[in-house]
């Protein structure tokens, strides 16, 4: 049941009206990432390398994995929301809420759903969600909706804030709130390709709130926006504009390509990573990490 990349970009982005919506993957969601960012070094705590890695690449690297995992579920989740949307499960498609909602509850329930909101991005209204590991039945837990209301205007402020600039540029883009470990709100900007058969590397931007309620720039690779041909079958190698640990938007694509049954190396000047069979006890998947130092420059 595998859609076109580009084809659930463009649906998302039609539902969702607070941000140029993303991609998504259409594999059964209780097999997703979480939606939190796990803490540093979670997820390539049992990977190994015979080759001695710079001193904390490796909790770096899980830094911006843990933010590449959160991006790829929203993806995910945001075509299957937009789905059901569509289907009725939340009222007749015409008058359902329009802004789709995705995250992992704190005991690893992958939940979804669709809400509006007031224009001072203050009140959730109408939030209506389902569980997205089954029969898909309404999920009944607490959510904390001053929480969402707080993502979602972040992310309508990111979003106000790059498209003037990224429009002359021509480069689309998504805008996905990602909620840490410690409480901490991001919102990243990733772009995507503007021709099928492509993919981007570099040239995410991301944002944090700060405590007066405005937002900061706390990353910014526009300057490494590459577009590049992709093969229809193989191998992968994305080849990252950093120099030791690659762009979230790199991991995105790494992780999105793998799912695919691609298998797929990321480069970075100075380290070669690549995503291998084998189980991640933090997070229960099926793919780790596996990084191996590039010889020095002579």
């Amino acid at each position: 049941m595998r859609r076109s990349f580009h084809f659930l970009i463009k649906i998302s982005a039609s539902l969702v009206s607070i941000a140029c919506a993303g991609a998504a993957r259409t594999a059964p969601l209780e097999q997703a990432s979480p939606v939190r960012a796990l803490p540093a070094g979670a997820d390539t705590a049992g990977t190994a390398s015979a080759d001695a890695l710079p001193a904390g690449f490796r909790e770096a690297f899980a830094e911006s994995d843990s933010r590449a995992r959160t991006i790829a579920f929203w993806y995910q989740c945001v075509g299957t929301i937009a789905r059901l949307r569509a289907g009725g499960t939340f009222g007749p498609a015409a008058a359902a809420p329009r802004i789709i909602y995705c995250e992992r509850t704190a005991d690893g329930v992958p939940i979804g759903g669709v809400y509006d909101i007031d224009p001072a991005f203050r009140a959730v209204r109408r939030f209506s969600t389902v569980r997205l590991d089954g029969a898909r039945p309404r999920y009944t837990g607490p959510i904390d909706t001053t929480r969402v209301a707080m993502e979602a205007k972040l992310v309508n402020d990111v979003t106000r804030a790059i498209t003037p600039a990224w429009t002359k540029l021509g480069r689309p883009f998504s805008v996905v709130p990602v909620p840490l470990a410690n409480g901490g709100l991001e919102a990243w900007a990733i772009p995507r390709a503007t021709k099928a058969r492509t993919f981007v590397t570099g040239g995410d931007v991301a944002y944090a709130r700060n405590a007066d309620g405005t937002a900061r720039r706390t990353v910014d690779h526009t300057g490494t926006w590459t577009q590049l041909p992709l093969a229809a079958a193989g191998a992968l190698v994305v080849r990252s504009a950093e120099r030791d640990v690659a762009a979230v938007t790199d991991l995105v694509t790494a992780r999105y390509h793998t799912d695919l049954g691609r298998e797929v190396t990321v480069q970075t000047t100075t380290m070669s990573s690549a995503l291998v069979a084998g189980l991640d006890p933090a997070t229960g998947a099926r793919v780790v990490w596996r990084h191996v130092a590039k010889p020095a420059a002579r």
